[in-house]
């Protein structure tokens, strides 16, 4: 199991001590109030579970998909996406030195091969005698994930082992080192169990607390608020009769609704009591706040939260000297880590679903937080199209053209270019799609979609969701970029000139079309009529700026007159900021950056909250705050997308990292400290981690792992630092 009790103290040493007033804990996992439910020890290989490439993914999204349709009340999920399959072949040629024993498991039917022969399908063992031999594994599963785990000698390595669906076109397999449990299969709930106890309680009619324990009189009302915002159940102990009555919310307002229509969730059934004392456990909720309301007089004990939480690692740490952005950092993780359940997913209480944009956003910040690459390349399977893709699978234009992008996050995270070839086949044809849906300037538009495109909710300036909007065409060329950056990886120069090419005149027809050069910014694009809609919106700007199309030398002009003269900007906030915030990153804009971190999401901390919603709407009443989708508690209060802004907010602002994409072992760090007067912290990266202590005023250092080179912008420096060997270093910021 992952270790996911490493805490995010002590890890730099005596040498920057820096103390200050604690808040308390946003995830419950670093909360010492809350206990995590020892968990049975199981057997563990010394191999892991392998799987035909996305299938994981596929069967995972076809059970998020149940979860969603037995507990949310509305849900809708446009597009076609990877088919999940019953049936996959194993196969893998071995030479060995000695007789071996080696042993398989996985779903209910396997079928080993032994050199040709095949064996029993209830054995799950054999002994292999000197020599080569083939093995191949037939695989089915009414319902599960095809998967095989083997072990033994030579056969436990994944080299050399190639998986199918079909005998003819073969891949090698999908895997991760965390599922090395053969009892438990990959498909299977990953989940820990964290205890957690309520927080405080609003009592509202005709409660009392009896030595910790609640007494409720007749037709008594009493809150819970457990503080954590989690999926769960509620389990409890009570005494008395009648029936008791429970409802569920993410806000203290939508908890205390009446109407069982407004909510989100399928009421929870009442239940009845016997005089007796009775364990009760309620069905599965995504939840901060409980009602109880009893009908006659009864006592309750031992309530509490059985959150199922995602086991992870915090890689990445951070802590500065103001508790308003460490607030904001502890929040930003907890949102994240609430929405892991195998993907990053939408909201845990609206639809519980992974969705493309979502889930690649969230990476950006995920990935160094928890280092978690299966969950990413979950989300970037999920994003794909699925293979041989038709204009019929085409649900939201936009929303494939965030895979490679999450693609090139992900290699560059971890250095794995397996991954990208895992997927080669799928990516190559969903590029041919896009390219057979191009009109003769190279743009795409709504025409063969069922939704259009989306690039967010907050469009008050536009642009629509229909014709050709140029933040569309922008991540067109950014994804011919990439595609062609992975074709050289690859070794397929062609393809790569092909993608190049297709860049360039894309690129080209963009600025003609899109960019007002009296305004300093990109348009909004065409409307499904084909006018031009003139205004200007926030979308393009930041992908122009992400796709290095926006010229660098209006920078300045962009943050200081354009944005802040867009009507709405800091009024309607939604779901995309991760990706813009990298924007604000790399065209150097960190206080601005920061300024509007804290108008929009520290005044939804200080409003009392602990996770970030989907969209902000800051100056409207709290009333319409909580409204989504025409819904009075449609906005899901807890959207990992969302918690993506402040991570991203630290690591590119704060500490001002970056690396090349043409070294990957090469590194930049140009901190920015803003008011603060120190911050530490640690950034994983694929060769280790690089530890940082900054202060104003004093003596700061950073250390870096082996294997890398970090350089070190100051401000006050001339020439930046450069280190090329592992070890720590001092420097003074100022």
């Amino acid at each position: 199991m992952k270790n996911f009790l490493v805490l995010a103290i002590g890890f730099i040493g005596t040498a920057c001590l820096c103390v200050q007033a604690q808040s308390p804990a946003f995830d419950p996992l670093l909360d010492s109030a809350c206990q995590i439910v020892r968990q049975a020890d199981v057997e563990k290989w010394n191999s892991s579970y392998m799987w035909y490439p996305g299938q994981l993914s596929a069967h995972m999204q076809k059970q998020q998909k149940r979860k969603s349709e037995e507990r949310c009340t509305y849900v809708g999920y446009p597009g076609k996406f990877y088919k999940d399959a019953s049936y996959t072949i194993f196969r893998k040629q071995v030479r060995l030195k000695q007789e071996t024993a080696i042993q398989w498991a996985g779903p209910e039917s396997i079928a080993c091969s032994v050199d040709g022969q095949r064996l029993d399908r209830s054995i799950r063992g054999y002994t292999l005698k000197a020599g080569t031999h083939t093995l191949v594994f037939e695989v089915s599963s009414a319902d599960r994930l095809p998967c095989l785990i083997v072990k033994g000698e030579a056969v436990s390595d994944r080299q050399g082992w190639q998986v199918s669906l079909d005998g003819e076109t073969w891949n090698e397999p999908e895997t991760d080192a965390f599922y090395n449990k053969p009892s438990v299969l990959p498909d299977a709930e990953q989940e820990i169990v964290t205890r957690i106890l309520p927080d405080q309680y609003m009592f509202i009619r005709n409660v009392s607390d009896r030595d910790g324990e609640l007494v409720l009189g007749k037709n008594a009302r009493v809150v819970i608020d457990f503080r954590h915002l989690e999926v769960g159940n509620i389990r409890l102990h009570v005494k008395g009769s009648g029936k008791l009555s429970f409802f569920v919310g993410e806000s203290p307002e939508e908890v205390l609704n009446d109407n069982l229509k407004d909510f989100e969730q399928r009421p929870i059934p009442s239940f009845s009591l016997n005089g007796q004392t009775q364990e009760i456990v309620l069905p599965e909720r995504a939840l901060r706040y409980l009602r109880i309301e009893s009908e006659q007089p009864c006592s309750i004990a031992s309530a509490c939260l059985e959150a199922k939480v995602w086991p992870v690692e915090f890689q990445m740490q951070f802590e500065c000297n103001d508790p308003a952005i460490n607030d904001l950092w502890n929040a930003g993780i907890a949102t994240l880590h609430t929405s892991l359940h195998n993907f990053y997913l939408d909201g845990v209480k609206r639809d519980y679903l992974p969705w493309a944009m979502d889930a690649i956003a969230s990476s950006f910040a995920g990935d160094y937080l928890f280092g978690d690459e299966q969950v990413s390349r979950n989300g970037l399977s999920v994003a794909l199209m699925p293979p041989n893709p038709e204009t019929a699978d085409l649900g939201i234009v936009d929303y494939p053209l965030h895979a490679l992008i999450g693609f090139k996050q992900n290699y560059m995270r971890y250095g794995n270019i397996q991954t990208s070839l895992l997927f080669k086949d799928r990516i190559v044809q969903m590029l041919a799609l896009y390219e057979s849906l191009q009109d003769e300037n190279g743009f795409i538009s709504d025409r063969y979609s069922t939704t259009g495109f989306i690039p967010g909710w907050a469009t008050k300036m536009g642009p629509g969701r229909q014709g050709i909007p140029a933040y569309g065409q922008i991540l067109l060329y950014q994804n011919y970029v990439i595609g062609a950056y992975f074709a050289r990886l690859w070794n397929e120069s062609k393809l790569a000139k092909k993608y190049e090419k297709k860049a360039e005149m894309l690129g080209k027809h963009i600025l003609e079309h899109f960019w007002d050069e009296d305004r300093k910014a990109f348009i909004n694009g065409y409307t499904k009529e084909g006018e031009k809609d003139t205004r200007i919106s926030h979308h393009a700007q930041y992908w122009a700026i992400l796709a290095g199309l926006y010229p660098q030398k209006y920078y300045d002009y962009l943050f200081d007159k354009v944005l802040p003269e867009i009507p709405y900007y800091k009024e309607d906030i939604s779901y995309e900021k991760g990706y813009e915030f990298l924007a604000y990153a790399k065209a150097g804009k960190v206080k601005e950056m920061f300024s509007l971190l804290d108008w929009v999401w520290g005044d939804w901390l200080r409003q009392g909250n602990t996770r970030f919603p989907e969209n902000f709407s800051p100056d409207a009443s709290l009333k319409r705050q909580l409204v989504f989708y025409d819904r009075p508690f449609g906005l899901s209060l807890c959207h990992g997308a969302n918690g993506a802004p402040p991570v991203v907010a630290v690591l590119h602002g704060i500490w001002g990292f970056s690396q090349s994409d043409k070294h990957l072992a090469e590194y930049h760090l140009k901190p920015e400290l803003l008011n603060l007067e120190w911050a530490k912290g640690s950034i994983p990266l694929k060769e280790g981690a690089i530890k940082l202590c900054i202060h104003k005023t004093g003596t700061s250092y950073v250390e870096i792992p082996n294997g890398c080179i970090v350089t070190l912008s100051l401000g006050n420096h001339d020439k930046p630092l450069v280190f090329k060997k592992a070890g720590r270093y001092e420097f003074v910021y100022e």
